[in-house]
């Protein structure tokens, strides 16, 4: 099948802007290696409207830098991910108490589903496979959506049972500087008593 120019735009608003504008939006910065791989591609379409290169070449070429950065892309999707998840994780007992602690064990699965997946895509780009590599990396993709949709549609109930173990530990702790403080005082008195 022979590509042409409208091809490199089309993989590009389909795949990869929607890609670019999530990473950007995480922290508002492109990584350069995304913006390297966009400009490799731009150029070898310029070779093909200023150079007359033959269009097919260059437009596979430009696709194929197009995909390297959508690549990079997913693989920081997954690493952003990872990171608000052991966030997530850290609040610990807390989260045992959305929805009974059915929510935790869902996402717990839904994190062993992700990293299959995303092992599987690294495993198909080290063979070379760019095609099922890239359609194994959408999946993971997906998968992250999925996943993150749930933790935020969920966000009350964490943010609630973060307050509720909070206020237990606190009680927990006045309670115990209480009691620490009469069993000192007794023992004292016992020991004043006693030695009188």
């Amino acid at each position: 099948m022979s590509e042409q120019v409208q091809d490199a735009f089309a993989f590009y608003s389909e795949y990869l802007k929607p890609l670019y504008c999530e990473i950007e939006a995480r922290d508002n910065t492109i990584p350069v290696e995304m913006l390297f791989e966009i400009h490799a591609a731009f150029d070898h379409l310029r070779r093909f409207y200023v150079n007359g290169d033959e269009e097919t070449t260059s437009t596979r070429r430009a696709i194929g830098h197009l995909k390297r950065a959508s690549l990079d892309a997913f693989k920081l999707k997954l690493k952003y991910f990872n990171a608000d998840l052991e966030r997530l994780l850290g609040l610990g007992a807390c989260l045992e108490l959305v929805d009974n602690g059915s929510f935790i064990e869902e996402i717990l699965r839904d994190k062993q589903k992700i990293i299959k997946i995303a092992k599987q895509a690294r495993i198909d780009e080290s063979k070379n496979d760019p095609e099922t590599a890239f359609d194994t990396w959408i999946q993971t993709s997906i998968l992250i959506d999925e996943t993150t949709e749930k933790i935020l549609n969920s966000q009350v109930h964490i943010d609630s049972a973060t307050i509720k173990a909070k206020n237990w530990f606190n009680k927990d702790k006045f309670q115990g500087l209480w009691i620490g403080f009469l069993s000192g005082f007794l023992s004292s008195l016992a020991v004043w008593l006693l030695t009188r």
